[in-house]
């Protein structure tokens, strides 16, 4: 069993990837707006994941799935979180987990992620999840989904239009500082990099020789052979109604994170 080491007095603003960062600032500089969606689309979407959930999934508790319910204890013990937020499974066979709520969040966990991840692969997707809440993105990320919604007001659709495509662009984003605070909780770069091998489509049969050097030169790869004007249109016109980034790019954008110091200056700083 691993020994992880709890990250205290983790800077949040110095795990957030630049990009998300500086959305972030400008969204918190708008008077009043964050308390307005927490009271407002936050508290209906929490309410109705409670339901649902409640209805559809698993509550995660230490009864019923002690062994994911000690993951999400001991993920928000590493990550200094003391509110220990509401867990629930999904049948869905994807590797796919996510979170809903910012005053009440709930993670959920399909079917899929725990299957078909190993014990210490759940604590970076458990961790991902942790990472948009104390990084302070689920009020905006609730936003964000309430604007996909339809509405049938066309002038309000116009207005909608012209914030929601910044708006998702920074969704996607927001997933590489999750990324970030996943490999801070799982602690082993290697852990963290086959997660996202296997939520790229990796066959079942394959988990037991999982290439990683070759993953992280596909995502280097990818990055200077697609980088022209038809390239960059292509790759826009494909990711451009996606809610998450390519897993390629996320892994080499943890990747550069990693090889750049800062992960390993934190867990040593500890």
């Amino acid at each position: 069993m691993k020994l992880r080491t709890t990250i205290k007095g983790l800077d949040i603003s110095a795990i957030l990837h630049p990009k998300d960062k500086s959305t972030l600032d400008k969204l918190r500089k708008i008077p009043g707006f964050k308390s307005i969606v927490d009271k407002t689309v936050g508290s209906i979407m929490e309410k109705y994941a409670a339901i649902e959930y409640s209805a559809e999934g698993i509550n995660v508790t230490d009864k019923s799935l002690p062994n994911i319910h000690r993951h999400v204890v001991e993920a928000c013990r590493l990550l200094e979180i003391k509110n220990v937020p509401a867990c629930s499974t999904d049948w869905d066979y994807d590797i796919c987990s996510f979170s809903v709520g910012e005053q009440k969040p709930r993670i959920i966990l399909q079917s899929g992620t725990v299957d078909l991840l190993s014990p210490e692969e759940l604590y970076f997707m458990i961790g991902h999840e942790l990472g948009h809440i104390k990084c302070g993105h689920k009020s905006y990320h609730m936003f964000t989904e309430a604007m996909y919604m339809p509405i049938a007001n066309s002038d309000l659709n116009i207005w909608m239009s012209l914030v929601k495509m910044p708006l998702l662009n920074w969704y996607r984003i927001s997933d590489f500082s999750a990324d970030r605070i996943g490999l801070l909780c799982c602690q082993d770069i290697n852990v963290a990099l086959t997660t996202m091998i296997k939520m790229a489509g990796l066959p079942k049969k394959c988990y037991g020789r999982i290439h990683i050097k070759s993953f992280i030169q596909q995502a280097m790869d990818f990055n200077n052979n697609h980088s022209g004007m038809m390239d960059s249109i292509i790759k826009y016109l494909s990711i451009n109604a996606a809610a998450m980034p390519w897993l390629v790019v996320r892994a080499g954008e943890l990747w550069n994170w990693y090889s750049s110091g800062e992960y390993d200056r934190i867990i040593k700083r500890v």
